[in-house]
């Protein structure tokens, strides 16, 4: 089994201009090349802890560990080498005049020889289907490629750990596939350990594990099947549940699904099929 890379344990912040904590308690931990999503309704605490575990904040008690380091502001660019953030704005993150210029804006200011990061710059832009716009202008992108330049900033720093802070919710559909796709890819080639913060359930959906949270409290943890199954507990928290989800249930009600969520629209179609075909 693989280890833990990421330790949140008895973690706690607070805005100086706020009444309460942000973040109450919280401890989780997160595997090696596990994809983690983050959900709850704005407030919930879950954005907090993006900023958290790449040091734009620190706890006020608790530790927080990633890779072998305890967060500190000894280690802070230790930490920062590892993990990459990828924010709901792309144009907020770009600083080149073109493509590849921005994609290698981060590794001139690691310092890394240029030969290394030519090299490695191309494959960003490759790995994200972009190579075709090296050139580019990156204001002239849509949003899903704009969002996929950003991905490749991120990743030519070769991080351990991505955090996608909302990443998608600015993108029509198409643009937040083809970044959600991406991501997929990327992670079960490089076995990169994936955060993702949203509140697109569906986008939940691509996730190992989900944490609920609720009043900057842990509300609810467990894969996406565990935890949707709980709609009720959902809704009591402000929070739906996927449209495949939502599906599922309207179908038990008038008596065509009573099988085990699949959370999947060609699965679900496939056991569909097979009861129909079976009456």
């Amino acid at each position: 089994m693989a280890e833990d890379f990421i330790r949140l344990e008895h973690v706690f912040y607070k805005y100086e201009d706020e009444p309460d904590f942000a973040v109450k308690d919280v401890s989780f931990s997160v595997k090696k090349g596990e994809w983690l999503a983050l959900v709850g309704h704005n407030g919930s605490g879950k954005s907090t802890i993006a900023k958290l575990l790449n040091g734009l904040l620190f706890p006020e008690d608790g530790l927080i560990k990633i890779g072998h380091f305890v967060l500190s502001e000894k280690n802070i660019w230790d930490i920062r080498r590892q993990v990459g953030m990828v924010f709901q704005n792309p144009d907020n993150q770009f600083v080149g005049a073109t493509v590849q210029d921005d994609v290698a804006f981060g590794l001139e200011n690691h310092g890394i020889p240029h030969d290394t990061m030519v090299t490695r710059v191309e494959n960003a832009i490759e790995e994200v289907g972009m190579a075709g716009y090296a050139l580019h202008e990156p204001s002239r992108l849509s949003g899903g490629q704009k969002q996929r330049v950003a991905i490749a900033g991120v990743i030519a720093l070769q991080p351990d750990v991505i955090i996608l802070d909302e990443a998608t919710s600015m993108l029509d559909p198409r643009g937040r596939a083809e970044v959600m796709e991406t991501i997929r890819v990327l992670r079960e080639r490089e076995e990169i350990t994936v955060i993702s913060i949203t509140h697109d359930l569906d986008e939940v959906l691509f996730a190992d594990r989900v944490i609920v949270m609720n009043n900057g409290e842990v509300y609810r943890t467990g894969t996406p099947q565990e935890v949707f199954s709980e709609a009720q507990e959902m809704e009591k928290i402000g929070l739906g549940v996927p449209f495949i989800v939502e599906l599922e249930n309207r179908l038990a009600k008038k008596g065509y699904w009573s099988g085990e969520s699949v959370l999947s629209e060609g699965a679900l179609l496939d056991q569909l099929w097979t009861l129909h075909s079976s009456n």
